[in-house]
């Protein structure tokens, strides 16, 4: 692709490549919220090439591993699988893809934003990396909602159907550019809805439109890769604002996290001890990663720990690497003598440390064939990692990964207090709070 734009794709008889008769199909699409990255540059928004093939086809592998992840016995069978149909590293027997892609914009292009995120900005909890920092980095720009283009998939007859399933499960629960995972980059259907999505956020009708119960118990142990099949899914009232049904999924995350609101228990974090200095300062955290930090430290002095010294990482289980700073300076600017900076990250059963693990949580506007948009969100079914450590050889700082309460430590959050780990966690505190309908399991 060498421009903004492909040559229009009209209808025309099946092709052969090497022998295989080829199928070709079109969807047209909308952005309906921010896009966030998608260029070839990591923070950047690509101006000529507005949507790139390549970075949809790095989205379709993902939801394609998704798809059926669960029916290989191990990683080496899955990869070479993936690698057939949307190829690999060329090398003496060949690795192009069978699938060829390509994008024509259509209409209107979302206009490009570039001014600082502050906190009453809709969607702000997602667009933390175009926040202005303190050492003067520019904001991330992102491309406002309303970009349309046509996605064409040319590839082996006998695939067609499997690759129309991926591009309804990319639509559906994924998204253009980074961040997707917090709702970014989300897309509608504008022509032929209803041969694509669902005309209710129900189980029975996904299960009608991708013709198979796609979150159907696999009845095996999770893999490194994450699956549809035994994920969890809930979803609210539908409106017809994409950008409505965004910001509510994403504010049952938020206040999960970072909450204030509700008695003492039942908050994530302590509400501003003095509001009419209207500073809008919350207060201490009650997840107890920043106490077990300050007892490995010994920083104990400023905030004297309300919980034990024994590590555990809850919030691990929302992605990895957490970066961790504290406030060194008191309401009444006073110094106060608090840990440094710290890092999060997951370990190996090899010994070896990882930075990087996305979340298996999809917080998000399911679209809908009718128009309408429901906030949604979705844990996909994965294994995890054997332990947390803080990065740079902590002493003792290794937990297990699902580990949500320490032995001996009380929970400040109530929501941690007897689960298993932290999918039951987060679900079972949506059902009380916001009462969802389940979809899955």
């Amino acid at each position: 692709m060498t421009g903004s734009t492909w040559p229009a794709v009209t209808p025309r008889p099946r092709a052969v490549r090497r022998g295989q008769t080829l199928s070709r199909f079109s969807v047209s699409l909308q952005v309906v919220t921010p896009i966030l990255g998608g260029a070839s540059q990591v923070r950047e928004i690509d101006e000529v090439e507005v949507i790139r093939p390549a970075t949809i086809r790095g989205h379709l592998r993902f939801w394609w591993r998704a798809l059926h992840g669960h029916g290989f016995g191990d990683a080496a069978a899955l990869y070479a699988a993936e690698s057939a149909l949307w190829g690999r590293a060329a090398d003496e027997h060949g690795g192009r893809s069978q699938v060829e892609l390509r994008v024509e914009l259509v209409g209107q292009q979302g206009t490009i934003d570039r001014s600082d995120v502050h906190l009453s900005t809709p969607g702000a909890y997602a667009l933390w990396p175009a926040r202005q920092g303190g050492s003067g980095t520019p904001t991330a720009p992102r491309r406002q909602p309303g970009t349309q283009f046509r996605l064409t998939l040319i590839a082996p007859a006998d695939r067609e159907a499997e690759l129309r399933n991926v591009v309804r499960a990319w639509v559906l629960f994924g998204g253009y550019g980074s961040r997707t995972r917090r709702g970014l980059g989300s897309l509608t259907v504008v022509e032929k809805a209803e041969q694509w999505l669902p005309r209710q956020a129900s189980r029975e009708a996904l299960n009608q439109v991708f013709g198979y119960d796609l979150f159907a118990d696999p009845h095996r142990k999770a893999l490194d890769t994450p699956w549809l099949a035994g994920a969890w899914l809930r979803v609210s009232t539908v409106t017809r604002e994409a950008m409505a049904a965004w910001t509510t999924a994403l504010d049952w995350l938020r206040e999960f996290r970072q909450g204030t609101s509700g008695p003492e228990g039942d908050r994530a974090r302590e509400p501003d001890p003095d509001p009419q200095r209207g500073q809008n300062r919350p207060s201490i955290s009650n997840w107890p990663e920043a106490d077990k930090i300050r007892h490995l430290t010994g920083k104990t002095k400023a905030h004297p720990p309300r919980h034990n010294a024994a590590p555990a990482w809850p919030r691990a289980g929302l992605g990895l690497p957490i970066v961790g700073r504290f406030q060194t300076l008191g309401r009444h600017g006073e110094h106060l003598d608090e840990p440094g900076d710290f890092k999060l990250r997951w370990r190996s059963n090899d010994g070896l440390e990882h930075d990087r693990l996305a979340s298996p949580l999809i917080v998000k506007a399911l679209p809908l064939a009718d128009r309408g948009y429901a906030p949604m969100a979705l844990w996909l079914y994965r294994a995890s990692p054997d332990g947390v450590v803080v990065a740079d050889g902590l002493k003792g700082s290794e937990a297990r990964f699902d580990l949500l309460v320490a032995k001996g430590d009380s929970p400040r959050f109530q929501a941690l207090a007897g689960k298993v780990d932290l999918r039951s966690a987060f679900f079972d505190w949506l059902d009380a709070h916001y009462g969802p309908a389940v979809v899955a399991p």
